[in-house]
């Protein structure tokens, strides 16, 4: 019998990723703006298109 995976069985990158749905969330705590998660772009990559601010990864 084998141990776990090298990794601990988290996936790539640590299991950091959320997967491909949910939302991005502005960071401007006067905006709000949410829109749809886009597979392959994290948000902290994109800009609000309301307001201009970072986005972040909400649930």
């Amino acid at each position: 019998m084998q141990g776990p995976a090298p990794g601990g069985g988290r996936g790539r990158k640590g299991g950091f990723g959320l997967g491909p749905s949910g939302v991005c969330v502005c960071t401007n705590p006067n905006c709000g703006q949410t829109v749809p998660h886009q597979r392959g772009t994290p948000c902290y990559q994109m800009k609000c298109p309301k307001c201009g601010s970072p986005m972040v990864r909400g649930r």
